[in-house]
């Protein structure tokens, strides 16, 4: 339906920080991949075999820790950043992988291919450092099928 008076509609400036709640029996240390499990809406930290094709998407890398080894769903929040440039090795990687898709195989190692759904896309090659380390630039939420 068309709009037939004026509205306020929330904005969020900052758009590289934000919180996601955390599952419960997890504990997810700062500078983890983060997911969230699509069948609960709870993050937690990306444990290899459950990507995307296991529902899970890539939210984010943890701006914190957050331990909720002993508490329910939701008792606690964890910051995460949505985006940006991080430095980070990927496996196999050579200065010709800049541009190339990159896909967490756990909470901290990243590969430059999918396996099967095992795997999970978070963002691009940006650029090259020296040796495995690379500049990784996070794709968001919206992206998290971009595999």
């Amino acid at each position: 339906m068309a709009l037939t008076a004026n509205r306020d509609v929330d904005h969020y400036v900052d758009q590289e920080l934000r919180s996601v709640l955390v599952k419960s029996g997890v504990h997810i240390y700062k500078g983890a991949f983060v997911v969230v499990e699509e069948a609960s809406g709870y993050a937690q930290p990306f444990v290899t075999g459950a990507g995307a094709g296991t529902a899970n998407f890539f939210v984010g890398i943890a701006y914190e820790e957050a331990d909720n080894t002993s508490g329910n769903d939701g008792d606690i929040s964890v910051r995460v950043f949505t985006q940006g440039d991080f430095g980070h090795p990927v496996a196999a990687g050579t200065i010709t992988s800049v541009g190339k898709k990159v896909y967490a195989s756990s909470d901290n190692t990243l590969a430059l291919t999918a396996s099967s759904g095992a795997f999970v896309f978070i963002g691009r090659v940006q650029d090259w450092i020296s040796g495995s380390e690379f500049v990784i630039r996070l794709h968001g939420v919206a992206d998290a099928d971009a595999t």
